[in-house]
């Protein structure tokens, strides 16, 4: 998340999304007073950090090549499997924070790849492969 700042914000919008309370503990005398404080995280457009109006978060799923390793079949010296490298597709999780323009932007550069694409539903997480490594 890219966070431009954080500022203290009246109780009375304590209520409203992105706001968190902290309880910080205040001396007085000799007792310790809790109080409650309410703040606020502002957003920055990861790609315009100027911009901080309408910020949402985006994920996106995009092939990439990784590293694999497999077992070739073979055995080494010492008896054990012999293995080998190879690249295979994978799928690549990514987040980003992104003004209502740059979202209009990201929606238009993949628009020819959504227009023809099939909708589903949300992937539940996969078990991951042997030790991989993003190319």
């Amino acid at each position: 998340m890219a966070v431009k700042e954080t500022i203290q914000v009246d109780e009375s919008q304590k209520d409203e999304p992105g706001v968190q309370e902290v309880i910080t503990p205040v001396p007085v005398g000799s007792e310790v007073v809790k109080k409650a404080t309410y703040w606020r995280s502002i957003l920055q457009d990861d790609l315009d950090p100027q911009a901080t109006d309408g910020v949402t978060t985006v994920k996106l799923a995009v092939p990439t090549l990784v590293e694999e390793e497999y077992e070739t079949g073979e055995t080494n010296e010492d008896g054990t499997a012999k293995l080998g490298v190879r690249q295979v597709r994978d799928t690549q999780w990514y987040e980003i924070d992104l003004s209502e323009a740059n979202v209009v932007a990201l929606q238009e550069a993949v628009k020819p790849f959504t227009d023809v694409a099939r909708t589903i539903e949300d992937p539940t997480v996969k078990p991951a492969r042997k030790k991989r490594t993003t190319k």
